[in-house]
């Protein structure tokens, strides 16, 4: 076999598409954890590509078990590595054969080497970048940041009561038209849901209600005085001993909100959603349900395909009035919105992102505590 001459090969390190590298667009909101997708999403033998703040990600399950994250590219000619195939425990790129091991490490080169591999496959000089995966919870977490994943990044939100009994839980995933702002804001907010989610989950009973509003360094949390509310259509299943309903809704910056519906100690349900931003425009969401009732466990588990079924319809009238809101945005660009005082949460939600962005929490001047006053 003739000698290769590889010295005219540079290596290609760490390349992403300049939008996703360059200094003056990348923000604090970078330097999260966001989840790229569930467990079951990421079928063993086949690897998945993802989107996250409009930078590809290639997935895949090694052999050993653990979840390898790159960035969707080859080296060798920009092609997607999500649209190739595994095999031998690597990831190999669909033009050309490139090989890419869990690291991202080329460790093999068809036009190079032949059929079979180098005898030193580390000798080349090319990589991709990797990034740092967790996997909780039924969910798979990448890091897209600069800094130390474990050091500078939050903490990732772990699901309450996950394989917790008597709590059960479910997944849904969808993708939304929105932000994250525009999504935190929608799962927060009470005031559309007599609008949207009429004789579904709630309806309008024209009488006021009353909520306090903190705004903290890294969250917001709203607390609703009203014992009289109700949600759903299944009291004989969520509140069988007619107890006050406690309603507390949360919002995680950058990209969690948490809504929390109890009924006296025995009875409540949850609903996480943890927004993955795909690019300015759309959001892939996880929306998290965790639930407990006073009812025999083979009658939840009768009933389990009900609430499934409840929850999805519930989803999909979110899904459809924030593709209507989107389009209303775009319909008139440089809108500005008209705030009142119900919608001090979405103040609050704003000035929380943009001190993400800045990388950076809340300002102690914008801190503290308000009385939310609106009609339902």
């Amino acid at each position: 076999m003739p000698t290769v001459d590889r010295e005219p090969e540079q290596p290609i390190a760490f390349r992403a598409s300049a939008s996703a590298t360059s200094s003056a667009t990348r923000d604090g909101m970078h330097e999260q954890w966001f989840v790229a997708c569930t467990q079951r999403e990421l079928r063993r033998g086949k690897p998945l590509g993802v989107k996250i703040l409009g930078l590809g990600i290639v997935l895949f399950r090694r052999a050993n078990g653990d979840v390898a994250a790159l960035i969707d590219q080859c080296v060798h000619r920009g092609t997607r590595l999500s649209a190739g195939k595994l095999a031998d425990d690597c990831l190999v790129c669909p033009y050309h054969g490139w090989r890419y091991d869990g690291d991202g490490q080329v460790v093999h080169i068809p036009t190079i080497d032949g059929v079979k591999p180098a005898a030193a496959p580390s000798d080349y000089p090319f990589k991709q970048r990797s990034l740092p995966v967790r996997e909780h919870d039924s969910l798979i977490w990448v890091f897209l940041g600069e800094g130390d994943a474990d050091t500078d990044a939050k903490p990732i939100f772990r699901m309450p009561f996950y394989d917790q009994a008597p709590w059960q839980s479910y997944f849904m995933v969808n993708t939304f038209d929105g932000d994250i702002g525009m999504l935190a804001q929608n799962f927060m907010d009470v005031p559309h849901t007599v609008f949207v989610h009429d004789g579904i989950f709630r309806s309008s009973r024209g009488s006021a209600m009353e909520a306090s509003v903190a705004l903290k360094a890294d969250s917001v949390e709203v607390t609703y005085h009203d014992e009289q509310d109700k949600i759903g259509m299944m009291d004989w299943l969520t509140n069988p001993d007619r107890e006050p309903l406690v309603h507390t809704d949360r919002f995680f910056a950058p990209n969690v909100t948490r809504c929390d519906y109890l009924w006296g100690s025995r009875s409540g349900f949850l609903i996480v959603s943890q927004i993955t931003p795909i690019d300015d425009r759309r959001s892939r969401v996880y929306t998290y349900i965790a639930y407990r009732f006073r009812l025999p466990r083979w009658v939840l588990r009768a009933i389990r395909p009900l609430l499934h079924l409840y929850t999805h319809i519930v989803i999909q009238q979110d899904v459809r009035i924030m593709r209507a809101h989107r389009q209303g945005l775009d319909n008139a660009p440089g809108f500005e919105p008209h705030n009142v005082r119900a919608d001090v949460v979405h103040v609050g939600i704003e000035r929380l992102l943009a001190a993400v962005r800045r990388g950076e929490t809340l300002p102690e001047a914008q801190r503290g505590e308000k009385l939310m006053k609106f009609e339902i």
